[in-house]
């Protein structure tokens, strides 16, 4: 009999405890990404430039992606919008 009733309290405690961490995952995934840019990813993000070919072989061509500071935080807050909110979504059901 007691160990029918330790058995049921350590899979009430097993499950509150699986409960419980999905919840925290899913708090960390809405909460990534939401404080500013570290001076090493704001220097990163400073150093992003893409290729532009003018024959398309021999004269290879390098351009700053972004311009200045308001592309570069567009761009950050336009990323952050698109960010999974869920461990489980909800349409893959």
């Amino acid at each position: 009999m007691i160990d029918a009733v330790v058995g049921a309290v350590i899979m009430v405690v097993a499950t509150t405890s699986l409960l419980s961490a999905v919840e925290v995952i899913e708090k960390a995934f809405a909460d990534a990404g939401r404080q500013p840019l570290s001076p090493q990813e704001e220097q990163l993000m400073n150093r992003v430039k893409r290729v532009v070919y003018d024959d398309g072989e021999t004269n290879i061509k390098y351009q700053f992606v972004f311009k200045n500071q308001d592309q570069r935080t567009q761009f950050w807050q336009n990323s952050l919008k698109t960010l999974p909110r869920e461990v489980i979504s909800r349409t893959s059901k």
